[in-house]
């Protein structure tokens, strides 16, 4: 990974998920959940991504996630993303 030495990773209140930042803006570029009830999950940034082209973002799965209520599914209206 380039640029690791640019990130700042920050740990909130259980310690479980990272959560990677910017050491120059402040800006969240990705998060890594550990302990989510779909495994290891990754938050990206998309602003953060350079050289991806909106018909490559276009198809990624997106998942629609609501931890306090533990449903997980596609999101059923997307359009505005």
């Amino acid at each position: 990974m380039s640029g690791e030495a640019d990130l700042t990773e920050y740990l909130f209140n259980t310690r479980k998920n990272r959560h990677y930042f910017c050491k120059h803006c402040g800006v969240r570029a990705f998060g890594v959940g550990t302990e989510t009830p779909i495994g290891v999950m990754y938050g990206v940034n998309l602003g953060c991504l350079e050289g991806v082209s909106d018909e490559e973002l276009s198809r990624v799965p997106i998942m629609y996630v609501d931890g306090r209520n533990d449903k997980f599914a596609p999101p059923v209206h997307f359009s505005h993303l």
